[in-house]
C-alpha cells in the first residue's frame, strides 16, 4: 500500500485540476446551453484507465504472465492520454465570441490527459525496471511513446477505439499493416505518427530533468 501513500498528493492535486475543467465545462454548458463538448468527461476518463491500470499492477504483485498481459492492456488504452489534444481541432466549430473560453475549455482537459498518462508512464517505467535492465526500459519508453503518436493517428484520423482491438482486431490489423507494408503510400500516417511521438518523447524528458533538478 505504499505506493497509494506516495501517489496521494499528486491524486489530490488531479482530482482538484479535473474539477477546475469540469466547473468550465459547466459554464459554457449553462452559458450555451449546448452540450457538446461533454465528450471530453469521456474522453478523459478513457485517460485515466492506464494510470488505474498501473496503480493496480503497482499494489498487487504479480507473476510475469499477468504483469506482461496487463502491460498490453495498459498499452492499449495509454494513447487516450495525450490523444484529448486533437480535441483541440474541435476550436473551428466554436458557437461563442470569446473563442479563448473554448481553447481554455478544451486545454484544461487536455493537460490533465497528459499529465495522468504520463504519471502513468512513470510508474509503468518503475514497474518495468524490475523485469528488465535500465536501459532497456527508456528504450521501451521512447518506443511507448512514438506508439502513442501512433495510436492517436488511429483514433483520430481512422476512428479507431482501443476497444476495438477485441470487437474488430481484423479491421485494425489490416489497417495496420497496410501503412506497414506500403509506407510510402502512408506518408502523413508516418508524418503524423512521428511529430506526436516526438513532441511526446520531448515533454515527457522535460519533466523528467525539472524533477531530477528540484
Amino acid at each position: 500500500m505504499d505506493i497509494i501513500y506516495k501517489q496521494t498528493p499528486f491524486f489530490k492535486g488531479f482530482i482538484a485540476s479535473t474539477a477546475f475543467s469540469l466547473l468550465v465545462l459547466l459554464i459554457r454548458i449553462i452559458k450555451t446551453d449546448e452540450i457538446f463538448y461533454l465528450f471530453l468527461v469521456w474522453n478523459l476518463f478513457l485517460a485515466c484507465i492506464p494510470y488505474g491500470i498501473t496503480m493496480a499492477l503497482s499494489i498487487q504483485k504479480t507473476n510475469r504472465f499477468i504483469f506482461w498481459s496487463g502491460f498490453v492492456f495498459w498499452l492499449a488504452f495509454l494513447p487516450n492520454s495525450p490523444y484529448i489534444l486533437t480535441d483541440l481541432q474541435h476550436i473551428r466549430l466554436s458557437t461563442l465570441q470569446s473563442v479563448w473560453f473554448d481553447v481554455l475549455l478544451i486545454l484544461s482537459f487536455a493537460i490533465n490527459g497528459m499529465i495522468i498518462g504520463f504519471a502513468s508512464l512513470k510508474m509503468m517505467q518503475k514497474l518495468l525496471e524490475e523485469q528488465l535492465s535500465k536501459q532497456n526500459t527508456n528504450y521501451i519508453t521512447y518506443l511507448v511513446l512514438l506508439l502513442c503518436g501512433f495510436g492517436i493517428y488511429l483514433g483520430r484520423v481512422l476512428r479507431w477505439n482501443s476497444w476495438d482491438i477485441l470487437q474488430d482486431p481484423v479491421g485494425i490489423l489490416s489497417d495496420v499493416a497496410k501503412r506497414i507494408i506500403f509506407p510510402i503510400q502512408h506518408i502523413n500516417t508516418w508524418g503524423f505518427t512521428l511529430g506526436f511521438g516526438i513532441f511526446l518523447i520531448i515533454t515527457y524528458q522535460l519533466i523528467q530533468q525539472f524533477q531530477k533538478d528540484k
